[in-house]
């Protein structure tokens, strides 16, 4: 999965560009993931990413993680409570679908997740690359439309829309503020 071509509020094209080689790991991590440990295949739809400096970011529920080190930034998957409770109804072969996301076993799917992404898609960026980074630790959110942004000023932020089987819909928004090949970038 590449992205070949995003729209950019910013003006900014990551066509083949260094950043999109970040994004592209994070978008395999996540379908990957979420269709082996969450048990649900999704399909990115990389024909509606955007690419932009700041975002507003709304769901019920969602996983955040900084990174930094070689590269540097913040990844956010962020669900529908459909989203979330399908996949964590899947994840835990259970019987009876799971209809409230504020449920713990919904809440530490989100968690584990979260983790498994941002490390499977570190470790591809470091075969790749080299370059290497530390994952903080994982912040689980979950409300009503909740709503935060997402860094800002100096990060170039992809989000990228996913769709489970019963098309209820998830969000990658990758942040990265820097990384080797372009330094601290100013947008």
């Amino acid at each position: 999965m590449k992205i070949n071509s995003v729209n950019s509020n910013s003006g900014n094209s990551l066509q083949r560009s260094e950043v999109a080689k970040l994004v592209t790991n994070f978008m395999e991590a996540t379908r990957e993931v979420i269709q082996t440990t969450g048990q649900t295949k999704t399909i990115a739809r990389t024909k509606a990413a955007t690419v932009t400096d700041s975002a507003t970011i709304s769901g019920d529920a969602a996983g955040a993680l900084s990174f930094e080190g070689d590269y540097g930034g913040q990844f956010i998957i962020a669900y529908t409570k459909e989203a979330i409770c399908e996949i964590t109804t899947n994840m835990l072969f259970s019987e009876t679908p799971y209809k409230n996301h504020h449920d713990p076993d919904v809440e530490g799917a989100i968690g584990e997740m979260t983790n498994q992404i941002a490390g499977r898609a570190r470790m591809k960026i470091n075969e790749q690359t080299g370059w290497k980074a530390i994952n903080g630790i994982p912040s689980v959110i979950v409300g009503e439309n909740i709503r935060w942004n997402l860094y800002g000023g100096d990060s170039l932020i992809v989000h990228v829309p996913f769709t489970t089987p019963d098309t209820n819909e998830l969000y990658l928004e990758v942040a990265i503020s820097h990384h080797p090949m372009i330094g601290e970038m100013a947008i």
